[in-house]
């Protein structure tokens, strides 16, 4: 069986999502139409699968003969559109974030409580061998009972995305919503548990791209409290080292031992509590090589689930339950940035 999909928004991640979904999925999925008033762009889909239909209006492609919809426009759309297409029968890939709001969150909550259709929120992180092998290790009994979760990122600026919209907060929803929504994600599953109270300190140092009062922070350290009082922490930094050189780490703390991440040659390494004079555990992983937009792990594997979800009905790592709080952490994180105070949950 193949299904036949549509792509709003046709940027760097938009056409990743079209070679892999549409050259690269055994003939499950088709890439049949396309929504984009970018003439680049539309050229540059149209190099992947020469036929692509083109549409200037969103609401005519959703309503166009279509199975599903990739969503890959500006995070302030996202919520607005997954509605549209989930009104019209159709089942959503929606990139991350699941909104800039917490009212918008709670609004994809009623959306897909409402519907049988699927919605993939594109947390393709999970999908990874790598990072699934650190929550096995963990259930596992491995490191003992988790109390600490943390992720520190120092990178170099975004890059650059059409009419600067990830610079501003008022589209992106902040520096964090949009980038670190992917660790809080992976944080929340790796400490089973639901973020219930959010202090963060941030702002501008370096990176100012737009004029004005909506340009997103540059850095920023966040710590949290999780209801079942694991703690959680992260650290970004966005004028820091630039690729390749860049600095990803992330780690759970259990009373038994630590897990952390060594993504430059994927392996995750373990230490045993008292034993901590020898060299860790060093766990190799094999992991799909990163493909498309960013080169993030997962990437290749959330096509396939997408696909697993709606042709044969098999449940996926990223529905709107299991990823809405990595979204709200991140929301809360700006918002006590911007009003300095302790953000509850």
């Amino acid at each position: 069986m193949s299904i036949k999909l549509g792509f709003i928004g046709i940027g760097a991640m938009g056409r990743s999502h079209v070679d892999l979904f549409h050259k690269q999925s055994n003939g499950r999925g088709q890439a049949v139409a396309v929504c984009s008033r970018n003439a680049d762009n539309i050229a540059k889909a149209k190099e992947l699968v020469p036929g692509l239909q083109v549409f200037d209006s969103e609401s005519d492609l959703i309503q166009s003969d279509l199975d599903g919809v990739v969503v890959s426009s500006p995070n302030h759309t996202h919520v607005r559109l997954a509605k549209e297409v989930i009104a019209a029968g159709k089942h959503v890939f929606l990139e991350k974030s699941c909104g800039i709001t917490l009212a918008e969150c709670d609004e994809l909550v009623r959306i897909a409580e409402s519907t049988n259709k699927v919605i993939l929120i594109g947390h393709e992180l999970r999908y990874s061998r790598f990072f699934q092998t650190i929550k096995e290790l963990i259930n596992a009994g491995e490191i003992g009972r988790p109390r600490m979760v943390w992720t520190k990122e120092f990178r170099g600026p975004f890059q650059p995305k059409s009419g600067n919209w990830i610079q501003n907060k008022t589209m992106s929803g902040g520096m964090m919503v949009d980038k670190n929504c992917h660790h809080f994600d992976l944080m929340n599953w790796w400490a089973d548990s639901r973020p219930k109270h959010v202090a963060a300190f941030g702002g501008l140092a370096v990176n100012r791209v737009i004029e004005g009062p909506n340009q997103v922070n540059d850095h920023a350290t966040v710590n949290c409290q999780y209801a079942n009082g694991v703690l959680g922490t992260l650290q970004i930094c966005m004028f820091a080292r630039d690729f390749p050189h860049e600095d990803l780490e992330m780690g759970v703390v259990g009373e038994e031992g630590v897990l952390q991440t060594r993504i430059s040659t994927i392996e995750i390494l373990q230490w045993k509590r008292g034993q901590d004079k020898g060299e860790p555990i060093a766990h190799k992983i094999e992991a799909k090589a990163a493909v498309g937009w960013g080169g993030h792990l997962g990437f290749s594997e959330i096509h396939e689930a997408f696909l697993d979800a709606v042709i044969d009905g098999k449940p996926n790592l990223t529905s709107v339950a299991q990823c809405i709080d990595g979204t709200r952490l991140a929301i809360a994180a700006e918002q006590a940035i911007a009003e300095r105070r302790i953000v509850e949950l």
